[in-house]
């Protein structure tokens, strides 16, 4: 129930701060309202009611009373957990890293529909799969697709020729072939197909492609940059990942 002082909606934890003495500064992402934030008032303490609500990735129902300078939590119910994901630290680190994201790419009451039901099905799947950093180029892809952001890897920007071998220029968002320029990043035929197979979901294709670590290398450090153009400022969610040492 809503009204001109109350909200209730349903959301993802994808922001959770310590906020004075006990409370928290929580930013949800909801389907309808895109982000949204408001402050938890004593729930660090042990025997709080609202306490397990406010945990970073739950996905909760939230009855939010409006403040003189913020919302506050009445009252917070959480729907699902995604627990297995918190016994795994890769897992976690890609969450951690999609929260990163959201966070710099999600605007204040702006409804994102696609991106909160992308992001429902990925923590699921997250929950349960082997290959996390698959799971979230997946996610990366699909969501800048969704957000509008879907970067032109069809044909050249300046000569609108098709070619074998592009460069993309980040600090413009144009992808420029060989023919008209040897400055960007170089994006070859390989890579250019695996991020269009993520894009459209042809999964079974990938078989086709050279998938080694030095290309997925690659394709991350596309990402990384073309967050960075998305929101013009330094994406810091791969930090989590490069802090660890595992295999791709």
């Amino acid at each position: 129930m809503t009204s001109k002082n109350t909200l209730s909606v349903e959301g993802i934890v994808i922001l959770s701060r310590d906020y004075k003495d006990a409370d928290k500064s929580l930013v949800i992402f909801t389907k309808d309202r895109g982000r949204l934030s408001f402050v938890a008032k004593g729930v660090r303490k042990l025997n709080s009611k609202n306490r397990s609500s406010t945990d970073l990735l739950v996905l909760g129902e939230y009855h939010l009373s409006r403040g003189k300078a913020y919302f506050i939590l009445n009252q917070g119910q959480v729907l699902e957990g995604f627990m297995n994901i918190r016994k795994d630290l890769l897992k976690t680190t890609v969450a951690m890293t999609i929260t990163v994201f959201l966070n710099d790419v999600l605007v204040d009451n702006m409804s994102q529909g696609e991106v909160y039901e992308l992001l429902i099905w990925t923590l699921r799947r997250l929950e349960t799969t082997k290959d996390p950093k698959f799971l979230l180029r997946y996610f990366l892809i699909k969501s800048i697709l969704f957000l509008g952001h879907q970067p032109n890897l069809d044909f050249c920007s300046l000569c609108e020729k098709n070619n074998r071998d592009y460069f993309f220029q980040f600090s413009e968002g144009n992808l420029v072939c060989g023919d008209c320029t040897k400055e960007g990043f170089y994006l070859d035929s390989n890579l250019i197909q695996i991020y269009k197979i993520l894009e459209t979901d042809s999964f079974n294709q990938l078989k086709d492609f050279d998938m080694s670590k030095a290309v997925l290398e690659k394709l991350d450090y596309f990402l990384e940059k073309m967050i960075e153009h998305i929101t013009d400022k330094r994406f810091t969610g791969f930090d989590y990942l490069k802090k660890l040492t595992f295999e791709v």
